[in-house]
């Protein structure tokens, strides 16, 4: 029997990492969590910071390496669908599309072997829901950008969701843009404008 109990003890606790409910909801005022979900909750949350970290540190290994599977490993379906509609609608366009760099490190040429993300910082993690929001600093010798990666739980994996990048507006200050959006507000311009806009002339959108 209690062999039993902690077998589906363990089931259970799986499947709170692979993004379903686990903890009890917490449904009326005053209620609390008893100290068993806290220290669970804990755990999870040091072990999902932990993951997020490592995936960031090994996409820009990867992205150092100009490896071309980085969306297929590291970002969600959501994010690999918008990136093929753009890729489908600027085909038939004459100029530069939508994407004029690498949207994972904003260069333009080949990537630099040094780039490496520091100054991590997780400014949102909800591992009940899944999701999380990341800031870092992108190094390399060639430019240093400020980003973030705005990651989901899918299928039980962390992956990235949307990428935040930073804009100084006319009195200097950083303005965030969300990739995600922008891609979505470019899908829905009509087909005749779309050698009209790019994300480079998105500032400040």
């Amino acid at each position: 029997m209690k062999a039993f109990v902690y077998i589906l003890g363990m089931m259970l606790l799986t499947v709170g990492f692979t993004g379903c409910k686990y903890f009890k909801p917490l449904d009326g005022p005053g209620m609390e969590r008893d100290s068993a979900d806290i220290a669970a909750l804990d755990s999870m949350t040091v072990k999902a910071k932990e993951d997020i970290a490592g995936i960031i540190k090994e996409l820009y290994a990867a992205a150092a390496q100009n490896a071309s599977d980085i969306d297929q490993r590291f970002a969600c379906h959501a994010w690999r669908d918008t990136v093929a509609a753009v890729e489908k609608k600027d085909a038939n366009v004459p100029e530069i599309g939508f994407f004029n760099d690498d949207y994972w490190t904003m260069m333009q040429d080949d990537n630099p072997s040094d780039l490496e993300a520091r100054d991590i910082k997780f400014e949102e993690l909800n591992v009940e829901r899944g999701t999380a929001l990341v800031d870092y600093t992108l190094y390399s010798s060639v430019q240093t950008i400020h980003q973030k990666l705005r990651f989901c739980r899918e299928d039980g994996d962390w992956r990235v969701h949307d990428i935040v990048r930073f804009y100084n507006d006319s009195d200097d200050k950083e303005v965030p843009t969300s990739l995600m959006e922008s891609m979505r507000s470019y899908l829905a311009e009509p087909q005749e404008n779309a050698s009209e806009l790019t994300y480079t002339d998105m500032d400040g959108v």
